[in-house]
C-alpha cells in the first residue's frame, strides 16, 4: 500500500523529471538555433564607408549571386593614382612591409590569384573588407560570401564546413566559368568557423586549393559548443555535459549532423597544400592548444603556426597587425 509520503515523493519526482525534460528540450532547441543560425547583423558603419568609396581603400568592388543563392562580393586591387598617403593607407603599409621582406610582390593592381574569404560565427562577408585592403594590395582578388545562417544567405543553417566544404568549390567553379579564369590559383582564408571551413575544404579538395590560412579555428566543433556553456546561468552551467549533448541533438534535428562530425584536427591529416595557422594566446573561447593540435596533425613541413601574445578570439589579426597580415600574404605568394 502506497503511503501519503510515498505518493508525495512520487509526484515530486515526476514534477522534477518534467522540469528537467523541459529544460533539456529548451537548451537543445535554443542552443542549436543560436549555434546554427545566430542573429544576423546589419551592415556596420565601417563597412559602409568602404562600400561607398572603395577606390579610397585600394579596392574595386562588385557583387553577384551564386546559382544556389549565396550572396557573393568580389574585391580587386586598384593602385592609387595619388601620392596622398591617406589613400589606401593600410594597403601601402602592407606593400612596404612585403618589400622590406623581399617578398615576390607584383606591380600594384596585378592579380595573381583569388582568395576565398570565410567569415566567423555571427559575422558577414563585409567584415572582411578591411582585410581585403591588404590582400588585394599584395596582388590577390578576394571572393567573399555570406556563410549559410549568416548575413544575407538564403540558407537557414550554418554547418561549420560539413556542407560548406561542398559549396565553396561549386561557387568558385561558377565564378571561373563566367569570367574565363580557368585554372586560376585559389587560396582559402578563414577566421574562427571560417578557418575550420577552410581546413575541411582543403582536406576534401586537395587538388583545387593552392594554400590556406586559418585564424583562430577550433579543432572540433564540440569544443566551442561546450565553451558556450560558460555564459549560461550557474545552475545550468553545472550540467555542461548534458547541455552539450542536448545542443548536439538539437543541431542534428535541425540540420542533420552532429558536432562530432566536424573535426578540423582530423581533417588536417589529409591536407597536402601549404597551411598557415595563427591563434591568440589569450583566447579563452577557443584555446591556443587547439591550433597546436591542428598544426601537429598536418603532414609534412609546408606549415606554419604563429601564436600571438595578448590576442583573444576576436582580435588576433588586429593584435598581430601589419606583420601578421604580411606573414599571411607572404605565405600565399610563396605558394604560387
Amino acid at each position: 500500500m502506497i503511503t501519503p509520503m510515498q505518493r508525495w515523493l512520487k509526484r515530486l519526482f515526476c514534477c522534477l523529471a518534467a522540469v528537467f525534460l523541459i529544460i533539456t528540450i529548451g537548451i537543445a532547441w535554443i542552443g542549436s538555433k543560436q549555434t546554427l543560425s545566430p542573429k544576423r547583423r546589419s551592415i556596420e558603419s565601417y563597412h559602409q564607408v568602404i562600400l561607398d568609396q572603395p577606390a579610397h581603400y585600394g579596392l574595386s568592388i562588385s557583387s553577384f549571386i551564386a546559382s544556389e543563392g549565396t550572396p557573393c562580393m568580389v574585391c580587386e586591387p586598384v593602385a592609387p593614382t595619388s601620392a596622398d598617403q591617406t589613400i589606401a593607407h593600410k594597403s601601402r603599409l602592407l606593400r612596404h612591409e612585403l618589400t622590406l621582406r623581399n617578398a615576390p610582390l607584383a606591380r600594384w593592381g596585378q592579380i595573381r590569384g583569388t582568395i576565398f574569404m570565410l567569415h566567423g560565427h555571427r559575422g558577414c562577408k563585409e567584415d572582411h573588407l578591411p582585410i581585403c585592403e591588404r590582400f588585394c594590395a599584395a596582388g590577390f582578388r578576394c571572393l567573399l560570401i555570406d556563410i549559410p545562417g549568416h548575413g544575407s544567405s538564403p540558407h537557414p543553417y550554418a554547418t561549420f564546413g560539413y556542407r560548406e566544404s561542398e559549396m565553396i568549390p561549386a561557387i568558385w567553379q561558377e565564378y571561373q566559368d563566367s569570367h574565363g579564369l580557368s585554372n586560376s590559383p585559389l587560396f582559402l582564408f578563414g577566421y574562427s568557423q571560417g578557418g575550420a571551413i577552410s581546413l575541411l575544404t582543403a582536406a576534401k579538395y586537395p587538388q583545387k586549393i593552392c594554400a590556406i590560412a586559418s585564424i583562430s579555428a577550433f579543432s572540433s566543433l564540440e569544443n566551442p559548443i561546450a565553451a558556450s556553456a560558460k555564459h549560461l546561468p550557474p545552475v545550468i552551467r553545472q550540467l555542461t555535459p548534458l547541455t552539450t549533448r542536448a545542443c548536439a541533438l538539437g543541431i542534428y534535428l535541425r540540420a542533420g549532423f552532429f558536432p562530432s562530425a566536424v573535426q578540423p584536427s582530423r581533417a588536417a591529416s589529409m591536407i597536402s597544400c601549404p597551411v598557415f595557422l595563427s591563434h591568440g594566446l589569450d583566447d579563452s573561447f577557443v584555446s591556443a592548444d587547439q591550433a597546436q593540435q591542428i598544426y601537429h596533425a598536418i603532414p609534412g613541413n609546408q606549415k606554419n603556426l604563429k601564436l600571438i601574445p595578448a590576442a583573444k578570439h576576436h582580435n588576433t589579426l588586429s593584435t598581430g597587425s601589419t606583420a601578421l597580415y604580411a606573414d599571411i600574404c607572404e605565405h600565399f605568394l610563396h605558394a604560387l
